[in-house]
């Protein structure tokens, strides 16, 4: 108990300074579609790499196909999708936080200066300065969607029935409503990219 609360107190730090420093440097003010490889759907609208860079509406669903795409999100940080892949950006307005929800397929999150929330099967909050990876797995016949979910760089908190999992660097957990409170965190190799993390940290300078 301890040690869940000393890891929750330095999460909460880093989440306080991810915030101070989102509000001292605002970049960007709303989310924006700044890559796309292949075409790219807004809103089921086809975006053509032409069309970028794009701002994005209050409410959006951007969806790749065959290409990838990658989307600035508010003071700081980038949004990236693989192929085959969609997520959905909520209240994207100048004073809001960042909020995606992840629908399908993988996606990667930079954080830098901002601190979003991403929703895939569970609602995580993001430290600053990370580097985050969201694989959706397909919906099950009872309607679950389980979602693995790995820290590379920076913390996250993902809370459960009851407690509150606090994940750091080369920790995962594959995020499940059905298994409540039991649902293991495991370390894995963070230095073990596929080619899509490779794209990202290219487009990312990493």
């Amino acid at each position: 108990m301890r040690v869940m609360r000393s890891l929750m107190i330095g999460f909460a730090m880093l989440l306080v300074t991810g915030i101070a420093a989102a509000q001292s440097a605002d970049p960007r003010g709303t989310a924006a579609l700044v890559v796309s490889e292949g075409v790219t759907y807004l809103n089921d609208e086809p975006l053509q790499a032409s069309g970028v860079p794009r701002d994005l509406p209050a409410a959006a669903v951007i969806r790749t196909t065959s290409g990838r795409a990658a989307i600035a999100l508010k003071r700081g940080g980038r949004l990236f999708l693989d192929v085959n892949s969609s997520v959905r950006v909520l209240a994207n307005g100048v004073y809001n936080f960042n909020r995606v929800e992840v629908l399908s397929g993988s996606a990667i999150v930079t954080s830098e200066t901002s601190a979003p929330v991403v929703e895939c099967e569970s609602e995580i909050r993001l430290s600053s300065g990370g580097v985050f990876r969201f694989d959706a797995q397909p919906v099950t016949p009872a309607g679950e969607r389980p979602c693995r979910f790995r820290v590379f760089d920076g913390a996250a908190a993902v809370p459960l029935v009851s407690v509150t999992n606090a994940l750091r660097a080369g920790q995962m957990m594959t995020c499940n409503r059905r298994c409540g409170d039991m649902i293991p965190t495991m370390e894995f190799a963070r230095d073990q990219f596929d080619e899509f993390d490779r794209w990202a940290r290219g487009i990312a300078g990493r």
